[in-house]
């Protein structure tokens, strides 16, 4: 979970255009030049000191969610200690995960729903959050929006995580006895999956297959 590096370079932009600005005005003013110099190298030291704050309090804070790991009160101890970063989402995305691994929907699905809201990109992150509200949400008997979430990730996400809304997908439709439909959304999945699915498609339908009579 490296850090973005666009993050680290918009602020050291803003100070060069500053700077710049700066060092120009005291070309064409060379008679103030002494009686600014303290003033800019003040303003140089607290730039500095703000960027350098901004970028340790950012590594600091993915340090401690990476040392974290799985402990809940350390991950929730991330989102205390360092609001408004990158850590402390993605400490909140941890913590919904953990929620609904102990079965707590209600406590799971807010959670991820304002991971969804705060963090701005459709990255693997995003996705992530999409199908574990997806699973909330089908956990609930919410299918319809489980539905409506898988197909936003089928149609934009990647890799693995477009296979994982695929099968999600055919196992809520396969749940509402909805054959065809299911395969069709298993037929969507990458190669290495294939298999899987014509298993599950197999198993659903010997289940629904009306039950023979005993041989006589």
């Amino acid at each position: 979970m490296a850090i973005d590096k666009k993050d680290r370079l918009d602020a050291p932009d803003e100070f060069v255009k500053s700077a710049s600005t700066t060092l120009l005005w005291i070309k064409e003013h060379p008679l103030n030049t002494a009686v600014i110099a303290l003033v800019v190298l003040g303003v140089v030291a607290s730039g500095f000191g703000l960027v350098y704050w901004k970028t340790s309090r950012d590594t600091d804070a993915m340090n401690a969610l990476l040392k974290a790991t799985d402990d809940y009160d350390l991950t929730l101890k991330v989102t205390r200690d360092y609001p408004g970063t990158k850590a402390d989402k993605l400490a909140r995305l941890r913590l919904a995960r953990m929620s609904y691994e102990k079965g707590d929907t209600a406590k799971a699905l807010p959670m991820v729903e304002e991971f969804i809201d705060d963090w701005g990109r459709q990255d693997t992150f995003h996705w992530q959050a999409v199908l574990l509200a997806a699973a909330c949400h089908r956990d609930q008997k919410h299918p319809d929006k489980a539905l409506a979430l898988l197909d936003s990730a089928i149609g934009s996400a990647g890799g693995v995580l477009r296979d994982h809304a695929l099968f999600m997908k055919g196992s809520i439709l396969l749940s509402q006895g909805k054959t065809d439909e299911a395969s069709q959304a298993l037929q969507g999945v990458s190669e290495n999956y294939k298999d899987m699915a014509r298993s599950a498609l197999a198993a659903s339908r010997a289940a629904a297959a009306p039950a023979q009579p005993p041989a006589q």
